[in-house]
């Protein structure tokens, strides 16, 4: 059994910081939370405005303003996560962003991120590449978190059969 995760974030660089994070599950429900910057121990203050404009379209208000904080945040994701072997993502940059909300929160995560190219390839002999392919064959990637995840795990469950 097996869930998928991802993020968005204030931007693509080593400052940045998760703003919004979704899951698919195995009945292929799914779950998004917006996080609150404000809220995390450490400092979170830099932002993309392109990211903002051209990709994930959350503003720093909405954030403020509908956000949880990265404690619950962290609470929720160890409560439904953590009951399954594997957790994947598509990406470097959602570890990265793992890590950073984790750390912003002083918890651990009660599972283990694995990014799925890595895990395909090691596991099954699967190019990344292939799984590329059965992403995009899902449709465009709406950059927000839940429908993301939801779009990773089909590609998976089109690659595994």
């Amino acid at each position: 059994m097996w869930a998928t995760l991802d993020f968005e974030a204030s931007g693509l660089s080593d400052q940045s910081y998760p703003i919004e994070v979704g899951y698919s599950l195995p009945d292929g429900s799914g779950h998004s939370l917006l996080i609150n910057p404000l809220t995390a121990s450490d400092v979170w203050q830099y932002w993309d405005d392109y990211a903002e404009q051209e990709i994930h379209q959350i503003s720093r208000q909405e954030l403020q303003q509908n956000g949880q904080q990265v404690v619950d945040v962290c609470r929720h994701l160890n409560s439904v996560l953590g009951q399954f072997e594997y957790v994947f993502c598509d990406s470097q940059w959602d570890l990265f962003w793992l890590g950073r909300l984790y750390h912003a929160a002083r918890m651990r995560p009660s599972f283990m991120l694995t990014e799925i190219g890595h895990w395909l390839m090691q596991e099954n002999g699967i190019e990344r590449a292939r799984f590329q392919l059965a992403l995009e064959e899902q449709g465009p990637v709406k950059h927000r978190a839940m429908h993301d995840a939801q779009q990773i795990r089909l590609a998976i469950t089109q690659l595994m059969g």
